[in-house]
């Protein structure tokens, strides 16, 4: 049985600083091999791919979190996620750098989030995790996409 208090998160890189994010919103990791362009977008939209024959937006999600832009090339890999807001769910894939690992976290064990002074906008995080000497930011896709979920809602 799976309970509240272990996390299972995919750990990456994206603007060299460590994130994680829980598995429980992974559809799959994936390579942009061609991203289409989608004419008036917000800017944190890099554009979209084509997964499984339907299109999904690729968020930018050093943008998003006002952590700087990553340019799309042709080892830069995609998580696509898989939001639920009030039993609609939102498919949606964000740019990182670099896949390193799955983690199992105790809940229990997750740093509140430093308020400010990070460089970027932390309402997105649940909290840090410390493996070893690292520190990953843990980030609620929920708490990413509010906005966007938000809007499917009205």
């Amino acid at each position: 049985m799976m309970t509240q208090n272990n996390l299972h998160v995919l750990l990456f890189t994206l603007q060299k600083e460590l994130f994680g994010i829980s598995v429980m919103n992974v559809i799959r990791v994936t390579n942009i091999e061609k991203l289409i362009r989608i004419p008036k977008a917000p800017a944190f939209i890099a554009g979209a791919i084509n997964f499984e024959g339907n299109v999904i937006p690729v968020v930018d999600l050093a943008s998003k979190i006002e952590l700087g832009t990553t340019t799309a090339l042709p080892g830069t890999k995609v998580i696509i996620l898989e939001v639920d807001h009030d039993g609609d769910s939102l498919e949606v894939g964000i740019m990182i750098d670099e896949v390193l690992d799955v983690a199992q976290v105790e809940a229990a064990s997750l740093l509140p989030p430093p308020l400010d002074n990070m460089g970027f906008n932390t309402n997105a995080l649940t909290g840090m995790h410390k493996i070893e000497d690292d520190f990953y930011m843990i980030l609620s896709a929920r708490k990413i996409f509010e906005k966007e979920l938000a809007s499917l809602v009205q």
